[in-house]
Formats: C-alpha cells, structure tokens, sequence
C-alpha cells in the first residue's frame, strides 16, 4: 500500500510540474505579445522568462528521467548503476536547473512591474 501511495504522489507532482511549465510558458508568450521593446528594461523581462521556461524545462525533464531511472533501479538494480545517466546525475541535474530557474525568477526579472503585471492577469 505505501509503494501504491507513493506511485499516486510522484504521479500527482509530474502532473503539478507539466501544467507550471505550460503556465510558464503561456505567461512568457504572453509578455512577448505585450512587450515593447523600448527599453533595457523590456528587454531584460523578456530574456529572464526566457531563462525562466528554459530552466523549468530542463528541471521537469531531469525530474522524469529521474523517475525513471528511479523505477528502473527498482527492476534492473545491476544495469543502472554503472550507466552514465543515474539517480545522482539527475538529482544533481534537477538542482542546477531549480538554482537557474530560481536566479532567473528572484535576480534577473525586474521587480517593478511584476506586481502590476499580475493584477492584469486574466486566470
């Protein structure tokens, strides 16, 4: 029963992570449709989200391929070990892109019309 739960919750966040990045991406669309391009300002916006859906892609895909060895291991113990794509690769992997992901969203993506932008989101 414990294995079934933890199968449901690794379940529920990939679906969690896959509809982030579709909103990630839409938003991003969304302020290349809107921006500009007057200023350094504009331009730095838009290449942080860029860096944004960049950086949450490559951690969604590292996440699932460590799903996936993860499951793996769990079948064929003796051929994941020695491959080059293994649970600490991906784990390492997962973290970079989170780090790049969270630089992007707190360092390079201006802060000021952040909060104005969200007010004229349409949900």
């Amino acid at each position: 029963m414990e294995n079934f739960i933890g199968y449901i919750f690794v379940a529920l966040t990939i679906a969690g992570f896959g509809y982030a990045l579709v909103w990630q991406i839409r938003d991003t669309l969304e302020i290349k449709r809107t921006t500009r391009w007057e200023t350094r300002f504009d331009k730095r916006k838009l290449g942080g989200h860029y860096l944004m859906v960049i950086a949450f892609a490559g951690f969604f895909g590292s996440y699932l391929l460590n799903v996936a060895v993860g499951t793996l291991s769990h079948i064929r113990p003796d051929t994941v070990q020695h491959a080059l794509v293994n649970s600490n690769n991906t784990a390492f992997a997962c973290f970079l892109f989170l780090a790049a992901f969270l630089v992007s969203k707190f360092m390079i993506v201006p802060k000021e019309e952040e909060q104005q932008r969200l007010l004229k989101v349409k949900i």
